[in-house]
């Protein structure tokens, strides 16, 4: 494979060198011969940032991810701080209001986080589920998103999870973001309960269009 068709954190050498004026291969070189192998993440962006030259702080975390990918020092859907992350996302038959009222105060709501009742999405508000899932509310935009702690039998640890619903021509874009998760295999069980949790939401949504 040629360096440009490496893809490291989801980009190829050709964008990078696009962007940057540097492939992978010349990267991953001039990083090893700075030391970065030996260093945390933090510290490698320093090196992009400062020997590197590289001002755009978006592509700065892009390439320290690229390259602790390259050189085994994370996996893909692993963060800085360790964890692992997951986004799963659908567009559903109804506009972005009616989704959310779905997700919020619908019938959705028992779909993605469960039997609650009198929930509060306010910041700084608890919650518990029937189903044993826990947490508290992070922050709130309504007709947006809504990020919230989340505590459940089936993880390992408290997890963050962000809800979100965009415009879409018309239709509306829901997108579950997960944060946390402490392994491999939990980050695919939650891929996989997030796609389930979209697909009877878009039931859900195709009912109500019928109505």
């Amino acid at each position: 494979m040629s360096s440009n068709e490496q893809r490291y954190g989801g980009l190829s050498g050709e964008a990078v060198d696009r962007a940057t004026g540097r492939d992978w291969d010349v990267w991953v070189e001039f990083l090893d011969g700075l030391g970065a192998q030996e260093m945390d993440h933090k510290k490698i962006v320093a090196l992009i940032a400062g020997p590197g030259a590289l001002s755009s702080g978006w592509w700065q975390q892009m390439v320290a991810v690229g390259y602790e990918q390259a050189r085994g020092l994370r996996v893909v859907g692993q963060t800085s701080a360790g964890g692992f992350q997951i986004g799963v996302q659908m567009t559903l038959p109804v506009s972005a209001g009616e989704a959310w009222d779905l997700l919020i105060e619908g019938p959705g709501l028992g779909v993605w986080l469960g039997t609650a009742d009198g929930i509060d999405f306010r910041k700084g508000e608890r919650y518990r589920t029937l189903e044993g899932a826990s947490g508290e509310v992070r922050s709130m935009v309504p007709g947006e998103r809504v990020r919230l702690t989340w505590s459940s039998p089936a993880l390992a640890h408290p997890s963050t999870l962000q809800v979100t619903v965009v415009p879409s021509g018309g239709k509306a874009s829901v997108r579950f973001h997960q944060e946390r998760l402490s392994s491999l295999e939990e980050r695919e069980r939650m891929r996989a309960h997030w796609r389930d949790v979209l697909k009877e939401l878009s039931q859900l949504a195709t009912g109500r269009c019928r109505v």
